[in-house]
This record gives C-alpha cells, sequence and structure tokens, in this order.
C-alpha cells in the first residue's frame, strides 16, 4: 500500500506537467447556402398579389412597370453591389409574367426605329429624346427594395396613374444570394464563403 500512494502521486504529478493541446481555429469557411429559388419564382409571388386589384379594370387598360430603387434612395440608387442588376430583373420578370397573365402590358422604353450596328441590334432605350412621343398608360407597377441582413424586402404596387390610388399591392422577401454566381470562393459582408468545388 505504501508502493501504491507514492506511484499513485507521481502519475498524477505527470498528468498535470502534460501540455495542453492548443484550441484549434478551423480554416474551413462556412459553406454558402444558396437561395432555394430562383428570381423568378420569388417575382412570381409579387405578380399573383398584384393580379388581385381592388377596383374595376378594363381589360384593355394598359400597365408599365417601373424600375425598384431601394426605400431610402428613392432618387438615384437601384440595388447595387451584392444584388448587381436585381432591381432590373425585378423589373424584366414583372413585364414577362404581367404579360403572360394577358395583361395588356406597355413596353414605354421602345424607340421609334430599330437601331442596326455591326454586332448587335436594339429597339428599347432609357434616352428620352429616342422615345415615342405619346405614351398611354393607365396603371404601373413600381415599387421599393429594402435591405436587409440575409435579404432584401421588396414591396410592390400597382398604381392608377389618373387618380393615383393604389389598386393592388404585394410584398415578398428575396434572398440576397438568389444572384450569386458559382465563384469557388465569396465574400459576403465580414464573412468568406466556399461553394462545393
Amino acid at each position: 500500500m505504501r508502493l501504491l500512494l507514492p506511484l499513485l502521486l507521481l502519475n498524477l504529478a505527470g498528468c498535470s506537467l502534460t501540455p495542453q493541446p492548443k484550441p484549434s481555429i478551423s480554416t474551413d469557411a462556412p459553406k454558402a447556402v444558396m437561395a432555394p429559388y430562383t428570381l423568378n419564382q420569388y417575382v412570381n409571388s409579387l405578380s399573383a398579389q398584384l393580379s388581385h386589384i381592388e377596383e374595376p379594370f378594363k381589360s384593355t387598360a394598359s400597365i408599365a412597370v417601373s424600375s425598384f430603387y431601394l426605400a431610402d434612395a428613392l432618387d438615384s440608387h437601384v440595388a447595387q453591389g451584392q444584388g448587381a442588376g436585381l432591381s432590373q430583373q425585378i423589373q424584366e420578370s414583372l413585364i414577362t409574367q404581367f404579360t403572360q397573365l394577358g395583361y395588356n402590358t406597355v413596353e414605354y422604353r421602345l424607340e421609334n426605329q430599330l437601331n442596326l450596328s455591326a454586332s448587335a441590334d436594339s429597339v428599347l432605350s432609357r434616352n428620352t429624346g429616342n422615345l415615342k412621343q405619346r405614351q398611354i398608360i393607365d396603371f404601373v407597377i413600381t415599387g421599393t427594395l429594402t435591405r436587409q441582413e440575409h435579404a432584401y424586402i421588396v414591396n410592390a404596387r400597382m398604381v392608377n396613374m389618373q387618380t393615383n390610388q393604389v389598386v393592388s399591392a404585394g410584398s415578398t422577401e428575396i434572398p440576397i444570394n438568389v444572384m450569386w454566381s458559382n465563384e469557388k470562393i465569396q465574400q459576403r459582408g465580414d464573412y468568406i464563403y466556399r461553394s462545393e468545388y
């Protein structure tokens, strides 16, 4: 028994002198979780909500769709940076979807003539001098985007151009990463994401 006690003490002392392993810091970047739906599918939700019009509506009424701007920068800023192209793509998807739903959708960016160049041809413009002077638009679909940490909150409305009355409205949440590319490594905010190889 006398021998057992010193051996036990020696064993315990040896354990306390063994250096403890340093905590390891993972160098693996978190995998990016992509949006579960395409942008077109999120905009489809807006189209469905906007098609519930609250006033008598003639089937011949013309509808235009404007660009969507950041809610806190209505005069100048469409969604940029990570959501580059998001504002324009919402607009383009709504034009397509409302036309497919059978509404009289107007393309007000149409020029007076078809323009041909060596490598392309165009008929759309944002230069007001090239557009048709007379535009007959009864309703306009417009909206705003508000950036949250994980998504853009998109609020859309259809407005009667004569009375300024909102005749229908819709809202959806579009994940910020809905338009991410297939890059292998990306920085989003303060984090670096690695996608599948």
